[in-house]
């Protein structure tokens, strides 16, 4: 900023540091009204006025990763971390950024960084689980969802993920135990349900797999997945009507399903059945988001 004639080092300093703060307010307004663009554009006018405003690239760099643009989310934590290297939140939501471009490796490095500076928030172990399960680190994702279990075991959505864990290690009376858990703590988690009959299924239990698939299935009526494992339970338990009527509507939620089926040898007998051959293919099952 060029210091007007007659202005001393010291006012202009005050200037600068008024003119962003006023920046930074606007960002906050905007951002708390859903003006997600304009919040970036006060954040961004804040960075500029003042490079040494933690708190704006901070800020900037939540609105980024909001708007899904996390390679400039990562860019502005980055830069938030160099003013304030301790700044627990700032390497929590660097994790966050660096999972939400596919790169659990840099995620993984943030949240151990935030987890060294605060060892007490369970949610920084939480999603440090969540990286090594994408990374097919199952060891280490249990062993984080237990210490995030160990400082707060009232969140079912951990429990969930120490279950999938489980699952892949091929641990399943743990992983059953888990789902259980967690759908003690919420039992409208649809989640939970279908991998509960996920892993009951592959204990042979399936009247016990068929009850959680239909719980699923009436917790979110138009998740195909959800259809297409019930109607597996429902196939292998001789209850052919009911097992075709759920894949019928299964193909029609996502199409894509139908080149699936001949890999489920429960489906055999069901290939030609009219109910498959004139099922809609005109819906698909909408994505599902990470929690955040």
């Amino acid at each position: 900023m060029k210091i007007a004639e007659g202005a001393t080092a010291s006012s202009a300093s005050v200037t600068v540091a008024d003119d962003a703060a006023l920046f930074l307010e606007e960002g906050v307004a905007r951002f708390g009204g859903g003006d997600v663009d304009g919040a970036i554009a006060a954040w961004t006018q804040a960075t500029a006025v003042d490079p040494t405003l933690a708190e704006a690239w901070f800020d900037l760099g939540t609105a980024y990763a909001d708007s899904g643009n996390f390679d400039e989310s990562v860019r502005c934590y980055r830069s938030a971390i160099e003013l304030q290297p301790e700044a627990h939140r700032a390497w929590y939501n660097l994790g966050f950024a660096c999972a939400g471009r596919g790169d659990q490796v840099a995620a993984i490095e943030a949240y151990r960084r935030a987890a060294a500076l605060n060892a007490g928030d369970y949610e920084t172990w939480y999603n440090l689980g969540n990286a090594y399960l994408d990374l097919g680190r199952l060891d280490d994702a249990v062993a984080a969802y237990r210490t995030a279990l160990d400082r707060n075991a009232g969140d079912h959505e951990v429990w969930n993920n120490l279950g999938n864990a489980l699952m892949q290690l091929e641990r399943g009376g743990e992983a059953e135990a888990c789902f259980r858990r967690a759908l003690a703590l919420n039992p409208a988690y649809d989640l939970s349900w279908n991998n509960l009959g996920n892993v009951l299924e592959e204990s042979g239990a399936l009247a016990g797999a068929q009850e959680a698939y239909e719980k699923a299935v009436e917790l979110v009526p138009d998740h195909a997945t959800y259809r297409l494992n019930l109607a597996s339970a429902l196939a292998r338990g001789s209850q052919i009507g009911s097992a075709v009527e759920h894949l019928a509507r299964a193909v029609e939620l996502a199409p894509e399903i139908r080149s699936l089926i001949p890999g489920f040898a429960e489906f055999s007998a069901l290939l030609d059945h009219p109910r498959l051959l004139t099922a809609d293919d005109s819906r698909v099952e909408p994505a599902r988001g990470n929690r955040r």
